[in-house]
């Protein structure tokens, strides 16, 4: 695939992120914690995927894959990894109960699965942890200035507002809201 081509592909699939990433963030904020955290891990894995293949490493979305079941979107696990192979920075120690936390609840998304993973709880404080782990792994993409132009955070941080739905709500006031790693500069 030309390279032009596989970033049109991960551009896309980031905005799809980003409105998962605001959406996650809406759930927290309306207290659907449940459906919020499960959401989160979706969104995670998805970005950190695709973080990989920005990268060309595709070696490690075959091991995680290989992983199998749910073990194969387990947030902390593949965060790990690409800790040890990726020599990254992520501060993994300091958010490990909250990304073990969102993944238990993951699992929980089917009945059977409620008794092998046990308590799961979500607060709204983890909304701090996620937007660290989106932003960490978003601004590691490689993509060039002009893709990350083309995505829907940059043009909610430098031009204008977008409303959403029925309600009309701001997609920019979802993602500002309380956050302190996406800001207006």
């Amino acid at each position: 695939m030309p390279a032009a081509k596989e970033e049109s592909r991960i551009v896309c699939e980031l905005n799809l992120d980003d409105l998962k990433y605001l959406s996650t963030r809406f759930l927290y904020f309306n207290w659907f914690f449940n459906a919020g955290a499960e959401t989160a891990n979706q969104l995670l894995d998805n970005l950190i995927k695709l973080y990989l293949k920005s990268i060309r490493r595709d070696d490690l979305i075959d091991r995680i894959k290989k992983w199998g079941g749910n073990e194969r979107h387990n947030i902390v696990r593949i965060i790990e990894l690409c800790i040890g192979e990726l020599a990254l920075d992520f501060t993994l120690p300091g958010y490990r109960n909250t990304l073990e936390n969102i993944y238990k609840t993951y699992q929980c998304r089917y009945l059977e699965n409620l008794e092998k993973v046990g308590e799961a709880q979500g607060f709204l404080k983890d909304i701090e942890v996620i937007d660290y782990s989106y932003k960490y792994f978003r601004d590691r993409l490689n993509i060039t200035e002009g893709g990350k132009v083309e995505t829907l955070i940059y043009k909610l941080l430098t031009e204008s507002d977008m409303d959403w739905g029925q309600d009309r709500l701001s997609l920019r006031g979802i993602l500002l809201r309380n956050n302190n790693y996406f800001m207006i500069s």
